[in-house]
């Protein structure tokens, strides 16, 4: 899938590209919902893929007992986890966005509320290595 998706945080002081997009998940773990506010859809891709254009010093890391996770500094926006050889960015920040998500983690520990509402795989903890 040879693409080029653009993102840009709420305040759009922190704007960036995401080169050769590897797919999109949805992790239902309860420190994404912490994170986002529910679960976190994300594009994989390399970490040489994804290239900050503006706002690289608005970008702040948190340091999760999982993933670092980076943000903007001034409107909080979820910007993506630091997975180490891939990059999970937030989908929801990319508005040209077209892909559909290939699979669904940590479904076990999902909210109560929510429903999943496409055919990808689940599974109650990670895909199987």
């Amino acid at each position: 899938m040879s693409k080029t998706l653009d993102g840009a945080c709420l305040c759009g002081g922190v704007e960036y590209e995401v080169s050769d997009p590897e797919g999109m998940g949805v992790c239902h773990c309860t420190r994404c919902q912490r994170w986002t506010g529910s679960s976190l859809t994300g594009v994989l891709v390399a970490p040489a893929n994804f290239h900050i254009k503006k706002g690289a010093e608005l970008v702040k890391r948190y340091e999760s007992e999982f993933a670092p996770r980076q943000f903007c500094s001034n409107c909080g926006s979820s910007l993506y986890d630091d997975l180490g050889e891939k990059y999970y960015v937030a989908a929801g920040l990319m508005r040209e966005l077209d892909l559909k998500p290939e699979f669904h983690l940590q479904v076990a520990f999902k909210a109560p509320w929510e429903v999943i509402g496409d055919d990808a795989p689940q599974y109650d903890e990670n895909p199987p290595a």
